[in-house]
This record gives C-alpha cells, structure tokens and sequence, in this order.
C-alpha cells in the first residue's frame, strides 16, 4: 500500500495515520484435514475417521459429504490425493473433492486404528457404527445440512466398502444417495453357490481378515474376526468344505430382501464383469429388488472387479457417473445420469437399456460325453477359472451376425454315476476358442450332483455373461470335474453327462457414446 501511495505522490503522513502500526486482519483459516477422529460408537468400540473438506471450501461454507468405505480388512482412506481405481470401479477421495463434496473415510471395526470385532457388515454392529459416523458429520461446521442432525449425505466405495452402503442406507433415512461398487447380494450364494465353497476367495479374505485384525492389535485394538465369521472361515477352508446351518444362517441373516426393498436412497449401483468373487448375479438381484419399490436405481457395469479385465475394459465412465448422480441427488441439479442399465461386452463397448435386458432368442448348443470325476482334474487360476482340460465339451451355435449375449446361460444336465460319497459337483463354464480359449467373464458355476446310480437331471442357471457374438466366435460349454475357484470333489465317480445349453440373446441397443 505504500508503494502505491507514493506512486500517486500522496504522503502517508497526510492521511493523519501510522500506516506502519494498522492492526493486520488475519484471513479465517481453511478448512483442515483431521485424521486422527475417533468416534465412539453404541457399545464403547472406538471408529477412527477422517474427514477431509472439500478443495476450495472456505471458511464458514458448507458443502455435502461423501462417506467413503474401504475394502474388507482395510482401513479408511487416509491420502487425500487418491484418484479412482478403474480396476476395482472405486471412485477417489481426490475427484470428490475436487468436485465440492467432502469426504469420509473410517477404519471398520476390527480393522485398522479401530477396535471390536468385524462382524461382515451386520447391520447390527457396523451399521450402528456408521450411523455414529453420520451423527459425527452432521456437527461437523464444514457439512451442509438438510436439517439439525441431518447431513446432505452421499456414500462410495466398494467391495466391503459397497456392501456397507446398502446396510446403511436401509436403515438410517438421513442417507441421500449410494453408488454401491462390486458389492454382494447375499454371502451365502456368492461364496457358498450351490453347497460349493469358493475356496480361492475364501482363503483370501478369511487370511486377510485375520492377518490384518492382528496387525491391528499391534497398535492398541482389539481387532480380530468376530466368532461366527472365524467360525464359517474354518468350516469352509478345512475337510469337507461345508458350512454349518449355524454359518448359513448367520450370513443369510445380514442381507435379506427386505433390506433391500426398504431402500429409498436413489442407488447407483457399479459392477464388474469379471468379478469371480461378487458375480453379475448378485447385482442383478441388487437392483432388482431396489428398483422394484420405485426408487431411482441404476446399473453400471465395468471390465473389472474382483478378478482380472481378459478383455478390452473401454473408458473410465465411473468417475463421471458417480458424480453425476451425486450432483443429481446431493446437489438437486437437473444433471442427465444416463439409461437405467448399461453393460459392457468384451470390446469394450457399452449398451443403454432402460432397464435389465430382456432375452429376445438363445444361441443353443447339445453334446454328451464322460468323464472321471476326480480332484486330479483340475484347472483354473485360484480366483478364476481358466480353459479345463478335462471335460466334456459343447459347441454353441454361432449367429450369422453380430449378436448380444447378456444375462445367465441355462444349462440342462442329465447324467449318471456312482459313488460311495454320492454328492458331488462339477462346474460348468463356458469358453470362445476363437479369442485363446477365453472363458466368458472368468466366470464358472458349481452344478450339484447325486451319484447314486441313478439317471438324474436338473437345470441350473449359469453365472451372468455379457459377450458379443459373432459369427467367427466358437463358443463352448465346458463341464469339468473340478476348479480351484471352489473347493475340491468329494468323489471320484466315471460319469455321463448329456447337455444341452441356451444362452439369451437381447436386442441391439444403441452404444453409449
């Protein structure tokens, strides 16, 4: 100011004032990063959290927030700069923020900083954990409020972080809007399909879980599996591979119907193709249920996901459409979010529906054969499965033009055998000898079997698959006698299966731009 009082050649001594001695006003400081939050929840368990503001809030200003879950032994996010995995479809912290939202991220109890037990996102103990998390946010000076105790509130994550989502969401109504990425239906059919065990994912997350709850323990918690998760772990990693009743119902007991159908928070749900451990099944049942109340819901699926992208994964269109949404629902603004259900196929190519793609024909293949039952037999890549060597093989009729597969084979099977352990399963799959023997999706489904003696026949849907056919494609059902996705056979049994196989066909919708 002096300099530019000279310039003008007016002497500060004129104005009748030390202009050396004005106070100076201090600017409000911004908002700051805190990561040392520890919230106590009902039952005592302290929750570490972090809450960073959004980029460019000032002080004084509000801004809506994003809760942020982490994956399953993880901690919360603590690095602000994170950007969006498109390999897992997690949005991160950096692009919310960036955008205007602040966000929230916490170490799940049992893991991390925090203490307890993890009970798998029962809404008892971890769904109360993150309403304390809520009642945190709405004191907080930087969180815009839609009333007293009421945040405007958004959620992300995925994985655990995606099943906390739907937890939340059905009973705290102060929830505005979740974007639920490669989540689960229900745990007993993505981990137990069929009385099988998936014993891949299994002893990962059942090692992780107990390795990272030690870790855990080492800074203070007491963080550790809770007793009925270490006791399914056991039951499914040990002889015979089969879950008690007891573990059954505990898992089926943390995500039944009606917590779905009692969502009203607008739901984006983000899944991936090839993701062997949550499959397409599980949010397709998601968004069935969600959808069928009226409440907004929207399908995104990605290449990705628990598993490895074998084909061409495209654009990242999850970062904008989990932002687009958040402006939609948080924000009130007349944002386009896109059609209700858009897949993605092997080339990358994504298809808008304005809901879940109804079959319109089958490609359809028949064949027979035999085959030894025995673990010796086995094939697969640990998470996925992978062309098996010993099977009966099917060839599936190619179309004269391109066509869409989309939703779940139906495989009929008829067979016979005979076994002093008489109950079994082999696994059906299906593969494109054109393209190095890909199997669709990394996907393969366990099919229960009796060997009693007895001609049995039952037919099972396959896991969900979306793949263009051409008619250079040569497409074929496997059904082998063991993966290393799900636990080993009980039997060694000669069989004889006959087959048949009807993959649905759904109209040529246009590609998303």
């Amino acid at each position: 100011m002096r300099k530019h009082l000279a310039i003008l050649g007016v002497s500060a001594a004129l104005l009748g004032t030390s202009l050396a001695a004005a106070p100076a006003i201090a600017a409000p400081a911004a908002p700051a990063i805190r990561t040392d939050v520890v919230i106590t929840s009902f039952d005592g368990t302290p929750i570490h959290t972090n809450f960073f503001p959004a980029t460019g809030l000032a002080a004084g200003q509000q801004a809506p927030t994003v809760m942020v879950g982490p994956g399953f032994g993880l901690p919360g996010g603590r690095i602000p700069t994170t950007t969006t995995n498109t390999l897992i479809g997690s949005i991160g912290i950096a692009p919310l923020r960036d955008a205007g939202y602040n966000v929230v991220t916490w170490d799940p109890r049992g893991f991390g900083f925090s203490g307890g037990e993890a009970y798998v996102n029962n809404p008892a103990y971890e769904g109360r954990d993150a309403s304390a998390i809520v009642d945190f946010i709405a004191t907080q000076p930087e969180a815009r409020l839609d009333a007293p105790g009421d945040p405007v509130l958004g959620m992300a994550g995925a994985s655990y972080g995606g099943g906390i989502q739907f937890v939340l969401a059905a009973q705290d109504q102060r929830v505005d809007a979740i974007t639920p990425t490669i989540a689960w239906n229900d745990l007993t059919t993505s981990l137990y399909k069929a009385g099988s065990f998936k014993t891949g994912w299994g002893a990962l997350l059942c090692g992780e879980g107990t390795a990272l709850g030690q870790l855990g323990s080492l800074v203070g918690n007491d963080g550790a599996l809770s007793a009925p998760v270490r006791k399914a772990c056991q039951e499914g990693l040990t002889y015979p591979n089969q879950l008690s009743p007891e573990s059954i119902a505990y898992f089926a007991s943390l995500t039944p119907d009606e917590m779905f159908t009692s969502i009203t928070a607008p739901t984006l749900i983000i899944q991936g193709t090839a993701d062997t451990l949550f499959t397409l099944n599980e949010a397709t049942r998601n968004y069935e249920l969600i959808s069928s109340t009226g409440t907004p819901t929207k399908m995104l699926q990605f290449c990705g996901g628990h598993g490895l992208c074998n084909s061409t994964a495209g654009p990242d269109r999850i970062t904008p459409a989990v932002l687009n949404w958040f402006a939609r629902y948080l924000r009130n603004e007349p944002v386009n979010t896109g059609a209700a259900f858009e897949f993605i196929d092997q080339n990358g190519i994504t298809r808008a529906a304005p809901g879940y793609p109804q079959a319109t024909g089958s490609l359809t293949g028949t064949g027979r054969g035999s085959i030894l039952l025995s673990p010796a037999a086995i094939s697969g890549a640990v998470i996925a499965a992978a062309v098996a060597p010993v099977a009966v093989n099917v060839p599936i009729v190619s179309p004269a033009v391109p066509t869409s597969v989309f939703g779940a084979p139906q495989l009929t099977l008829t067979y016979r055998g005979y076994a002093p352990r008489g109950n079994t399963h082999v696994y059906a799959q299906i593969i494109d000898k054109s393209r190095a023997s890909l199997v669709l999706g990394n996907q393969v489904t366990p099919v229960p079997l009796i060997l009693d003696g007895t001609e049995h026949t039952l037919t099972v849907p396959l896991e969900e698959v979306s793949y263009t056919v051409t008619a250079a494609s040569r497409l074929v059902l496997q059904i082998t006698p063991a993966t290393s996705v799900y636990a080993l056979p009980k039997a060694t049994a000669l069989t004889s299966f006959t087959a048949s196989v009807a993959l649905p066909t759904v109209a040529a919708y246009p590609a998303v731009p």
